[in-house]
């Protein structure tokens, strides 16, 4: 028997107040939050529980596509174990799209990660990325004035939220979106609207484990010649560094790769100071 659906406004119990998220499942009774239920995972920035996919949305200009900010995004994902959709907004903005940065945008398909090329404002591709938002929690995240905003209104009729345009001064994005907010779509989905921003904090794991959140890595690692210890950048008989030299590893990616560990390298120095 198919549950009820209702929409029902209520009251939290002070002690638990601080701790829901947008998407947490809760116990209620009389219209009062009573309990936390277990979560399946938890975003802190933005602030959602119970995921199913991040869509990391970037444009291909205004703002110009940041492939290190793509892969701090990506990192985030795979830390919190929450399948990431890479979107590529604004392709026609750019008519000889992908063809300067198709390397690039290859290595991420070759790694897995499902990307589509969109545009907004001429409908391209679109249908496909509604498919997304039919079932579970969707968060769209990326850096301001890239389009979530606009994508949501022109895939959930609902969704009438205020967009901005790109300061031209600073050449990001207006923050318009101010909060996160939850948004039905379909008869099973939700999708996130959440704040535009352009940082993430990649810290809380040892730099030696930074190597097992790079999916291209993952064969290769078993082929280095110090497979249990080898972390990619100075040991001998690397087969990351090999693919590398190969082209079979992108230079982008594996630049990324060393920007995360010094981080978290520093980070983990400074722990123990």
């Amino acid at each position: 028997m198919a549950l009820e659906e209702k929409n029902l406004r209520c009251q939290v119990r002070g002690r638990i107040t601080s701790k829901i998220y947008p998407g947490d499942r809760v116990k209620v009774a009389d219209r009062m939050v009573e309990k936390l239920l277990p979560r399946d995972n938890l975003l802190s920035r933005p602030q959602v529980a119970n995921v199913s996919r991040v869509l990391v949305v970037m444009a291909v200009k205004e703002p110009e596509l940041d492939f290190l900010l793509l892969d701090k995004f990506l990192l985030a994902c795979e830390l919190e174990e929450i399948e990431p959709i890479i979107i590529i907004n604004k392709v026609d903005l750019a008519p000889d799209f992908p063809g300067e940065n198709q390397r690039k945008l290859e290595a991420y398909r070759r790694a897995g990660y499902k990307l589509h090329l969109i545009s907004v404002k001429t409908g391209d591709n679109l249908p496909e990325v509604l498919e997304y938002f039919q079932e579970g929690i969707s968060v769209l995240a990326g850096p301001s004035g890239v389009g979530k905003s606009a994508l949501l209104n022109e895939l959930l009729t609902e969704a009438e939220l205020h967009t901005g345009e790109v300061s031209k001064k600073l050449g990001r994005g207006i923050h318009t979106t101010r909060r996160v907010k939850l948004l039905k779509a379909g008869d099973r989905g939700w999708v996130a609207d959440t704040p535009g921003f352009t940082s993430l904090e990649i810290t809380g794991i040892e730099p030696v484990d930074l190597r097992f959140y790079f999916p291209e890595f993952d064969d290769l690692t078993p082929l280095c010649k110090f497979s249990a210890n080898c972390v990619h950048i100075h040991e001998p008989g690397c087969a990351v560094k090999k693919a590398l030299e190969s082209d079979k590893i992108a230079e982008h990616r594996y630049q990324s790769y060393l920007h995360f560990y010094k981080i978290l390298e520093q980070e983990w120095e400074n722990k123990y100071d």
